[in-house]
């Protein structure tokens, strides 16, 4: 529809502005509802952030402690012969879940270990346990990928709808209804002319 400030004041213009304003109104209630459902969501995936993100940190420290112990006993040239071999196999797959009409990652990571050839040339016990600590560093960064997409696609649409219900809000409802307002009063006093005009001929035809 055009600008509502520049139609003209007709009664059918008035029902098409008051239509829309209906419109209008059940719109922004809508994105309403959506902006409070896509705010629990973003709450929630910041709780596990930060449990995952706490996680993430106290995976990589014990990988690094146990990588720096690896490289004592083992040597470094000992440690780039071990690491040459097949650690583990990976599967994941990828999914989607929809909150809102937003369409949120889930992850499935897949990590088994493989048997590992120890040999006593230099290839120490110390090296599988470094393998077991990088593969759980691998699962959690699984979770980390699935929670850190969610909480970027949810707060842009978020955004997104937040800019939405605005322009609704302070823009688009109040010029229909100052538009709706500003054609009644032009038809009511046109009523009233009409009214008066009509008296007065009625008046005059009297005896």
């Amino acid at each position: 529809m055009p600008d509502p400030d520049r139609l003209p004041p007709t009664r059918a213009v008035l029902l098409d502005l008051r239509r829309e304003l209906d419109q209008a109104v059940q719109g922004h209630a809508i994105l309403e509802r959506k902006r409070e459902t896509l705010l629990r969501e973003l709450w929630d995936l910041f709780g596990e952030v930060k449990h995952t993100e706490r996680e993430v940190r106290e995976r990589f420290a014990r990988a690094y402690k146990v990588q720096r112990e690896a490289r004592l006993v083992m040597g470094i040239d000992a440690m780039r012969f071990a690491g040459l071999a097949t650690a583990a196999k990976t599967e994941y797959s990828a999914e989607v879940r929809n909150v809102m009409g937003v369409s949120l990652p889930l992850v499935t990571m897949q990590i088994e270990p493989l048997p590992f050839p120890y040999s006593p040339a230099g290839i120490s016990a110390v090296f599988d346990e470094l393998r077991t600590r990088w593969i759980e560093v691998g699962r959690i960064l699984g979770s980390w990928t699935e929670i850190s997409g969610s909480v970027w696609r949810v707060a842009a649409e978020l955004e997104q709808t937040q800019r939405r219900v605005n322009a609704l809000e302070n823009l688009l409802i109040p010029k229909y209804q100052s538009a709706i307002q500003r054609i009644q009063v032009i038809l009511d006093e046109q009523e009233r002319e009409s009214f008066m005009r009509t008296k007065r001929v009625k008046e005059k035809r009297e005896p």
